[in-house]
């Protein structure tokens, strides 16, 4: 039961044709060829208008006032139910854009569910099935099993009936003059949704709410249900699918790790019946194709999660490309700063090709832009319109930036991906399996299995042999069908901080909406990037493969501490607002950092230079203490060993790292004599430190 405009309902009860499923124009088109090939003549479009919501009686004894008693109405309906279901079968059912996610609202807010359908049960049955929406109904009533038809009540009251509920507190959903008339004439809460024939004055009396289409009912309905809270881990994704599209520009480990886990959540009512998702991987891309699925693992809860529905593309080949960008409701931009000016070419040419399909009303499309950087929309957009305006006109490529959303967004996990030396030994066990061989266990602890990404030749055309031998034989019953494709490693963190730019994202389960998200930006890029960054600086001078290792290392833990103490006192000071989440924020980091055994630091610690820049992660925190006073010993070590890691590392020379550091420390604005001090104090360390080679 819920509250629905201040009326408590009990149950909802379905109209089929022309409610749910936009079979009026298919059942014109049939019964015209039937009564063509069955009469000489084609019943008129007056005539079938007349016809809608009737009984089939009522429609029989129509047609013989129309075309007189000879016409052998009979074996036309039954040569016009024969075209139709074969179209149906060829082609699927044709359903009304928005029911499925209105029946899964209804039926997770408690209500019991009826079809009251003027048609045969044997139609009414295969085209429910065919569907995919049978299971949302408790009790199915047809045209058949009743004395009268519409527009008598007796359907929906005998729906109302055994579904034990009273019919004032139903909801019944109808299209038609007729269906209305016997919805009002039972006292339902009748629901009329505009179908073929334009609501005249009796039908829009007979309505209680009237609405364009099911999308609309959906918007209003979406009000009066519950927002489901943020998931647990372990909570399942929804099992009913929409019609909705998604994609990722960028399967890495953000986007593959997380977002694909956001997507399939939804709403926590639907989730979306497909999720592209972009690669330059072909290992990745064959393998996941290959399986149908694949798994992020949570090492601290021992728990494998896996990712269906997706469709892993090339993101070379402009096609399909276009397509994601085209088919998809919202797309997350998952990619590196570096890859984000080759990638908005891309983008234009998907937006292009997106502009040019709709031929009419162009529907929106949402962007989540997942960039790690303050700012990233306005150079994300800066970017994709400088690319249109490589492809097009000013006008169009302004048209069409003004016509989508862009939200900003904050990631709020840590996720590794897997290499595909990984990836190679795990399908060569899986298939191992599937042979049902033995593995040769001393030859494999005789091998030594490199992690570098790149794979020798010989080990891709074995792989390749392993995806293609799986694929042509992997039946759903087999055992293999259990064992998770492991890709990427996650830390237990859920929420996605987004920018509230766009209607569509009201009611998405694991988003945390936001007005101001800078706020959330410089808290993530300072108390998260920014110690990580460090904290990986650190365990890779002491020569430590991955955080959660180098944490297990008192000195590198107690200075991951130290860094989160001066960097919370600052934001504290410089957003008070914030105190209570910047206290969890901490807290949840430094257990991800403990737990973070598949976070490789090489990883965490590349491009040192970019992230010590004036005003980025590591320097913007050290001018806040600056300012307001407070300690920066912690982050000035921090600095330190971002130039060490550079030199040591990266093969940096020593003065380059320094003339670098001088440059950004002269951009702090802070008290000069701060910033000269805490600079200096640096620089001695620094030196001090190359010289005798002590880290």
């Amino acid at each position: 039961m819920f509250k629905f405009h201040g009326k408590n309902i009990f149950a909802a009860i379905f109209d089929m044709d022309g409610t749910m499923f936009d079979t009026e124009r298919l059942r014109f088109q049939t019964l015209k060829q039937a009564s063509q090939e069955l009469h000489g003549e084609a019943f008129s479009d007056a005539y079938l208008m007349a016809c809608l919501g009737l009984s089939a009686k009522s429609a029989e004894e129509l047609a013989h006032q129309e075309y007189g008693e000879s016409i052998p109405y009979a074996d036309i309906r039954q040569r016009a139910d024969q075209l139709e279901l074969e179209y149906v079968r060829t082609n699927g059912v044709p359903i009304k854009l928005g029911l499925v996610q209105v029946l899964e609202r209804l039926r997770k807010s408690g209500l019991r569910m009826a079809v009251a359908t003027s048609s045969r049960r044997a139609i009414a049955e295969e085209y429910l099935i065919n569907a995919g929406v049978y299971k949302f109904f408790d009790v199915l009533v047809c045209g058949d099993e009743v004395q009268q038809g519409k527009p008598h009540p007796e359907i929906f009251l005998k729906a109302a009936e055994q579904l034990n509920v009273e019919a004032n507190a139903s909801l019944m959903f109808e299209d038609s003059a007729n269906g209305i008339r016997s919805a009002r004439h039972a006292n339902g809460i009748t629901i009329l949704l505009k179908d073929i024939k334009t609501p005249n004055a009796e039908m829009m009396r007979n309505a209680d709410f009237y609405y364009d289409d099911m999308y609309a009912f959906f918007d209003d309905l979406d009000q009066y249900v519950d927002h489901l809270l943020m998931p647990e881990l372990q909570t399942a994704f929804p099992q009913t699918i929409n019609l909705l599209s998604v994609g990722i520009h960028g399967f890495g480990a953000i986007g593959g790790g997380y977002l694909a886990q956001v997507f399939s959540h939804w709403d926590g009512y639907t989730r979306p019946k497909r999720i592209y998702a972009t690669t330059r991987n072909p290992l990745y891309q064959s393998a996941v194709n290959a399986f149908g699925a694949y798994s992020i693992r949570y090492g601290e809860m021992s728990y494998d999660e896996r990712i269906d529905n997706i469709q892993v593309i090339d993101a070379g080949n402009l096609e399909q490309m276009q397509e994601m960008y085209t088919e998809s409701t919202m797309v997350a931009v998952c990619l590196p700063e570096s890859a984000l000016a080759q990638e908005a070419k891309t983008i234009a040419q998907g937006l292009m090709a997106r502009h040019v399909a709709f031929e009419q009303q162009e529907l929106p499309l949402t962007f989540l832009i997942i960039l790690n950087k303050i700012g990233a929309k306005a150079l994300f957009m800066q970017l994709v319109h400088r690319a249109l305006l490589d492809i097009t006109d000013a006008e169009i490529a302004n048209k069409i930036m003004c016509q989508h959303y862009f939200c900003d967004t904050v990631v709020n996990r840590m996720v590794s991906k897997l290499s595909d030396q990984n990836l190679y030994r795990q399908l060569k066990i899986k298939h191992g399996i599937f042979q049902q061989q033995q593995v040769d266990a001393e030859d494999d602890a005789q091998q030594h299995w490199d992690d570098a990404t790149q794979l020798t030749l010989e080990q891709e055309q074995q792989a390749t042999t392993y995806i293609d031998h799986l694929r042509r034989n992997l039946q759903p019953s087999h055992a293999l069908q259990n064992m998770d494709l492991i890709l990427f490693h996650a830390e237990l963190n859920m929420p996605l901080y987004v920018e509230n730019n766009s209607p569509l994202l009201r009611k998405m389960r694991q988003m945390i909406l936001v007005d101001d998200i800078q706020d959330i930006q410089r808290i993530k890029n300072r108390l998260w990037n920014g110690v990580h960054a460090m904290t990986a600086w650190y365990g890779s001078v002491l020569g430590y493969e991955t955080i959660g290792l180098a944490m297990a290392d008192e000195r590198v833990s107690l200075f991951c501490q130290s860094l989160l103490k001066e960097v919370t006192a600052g934001l504290n000071s410089s957003m008070p607002n914030y105190h209570h989440d910047l206290a969890e924020l901490a807290q949840a980091f430094l257990r991800s950092c403990q737990n973070a055994f598949k976070d490789p630091c090489a990883r965490v610690a590349r491009d040192p230079l970019r992230k010590l820049s004036a005003q980025e992660r590591v320097l913007g925190s050290l001018q806040t203490n600056l300012e307001y006073g407070l300690p920066t010993s912690a982050l000035e070590q921090g600095v330190v060993l971002g130039a060490m890691y550079a030199v040591q590392q990266l093969q940096y020379s020593q003065e380059d790292v320094r003339l670098f550091l001088q440059k950004q420390f002269a951009l702090i604005e802070a008290d000069p004599k701060l910033v000269q001090q805490s600079f200096h104090a640096i620089d001695s360390v620094l030196q001090n430190q190359l010289a005798q080679h002590d880290f």
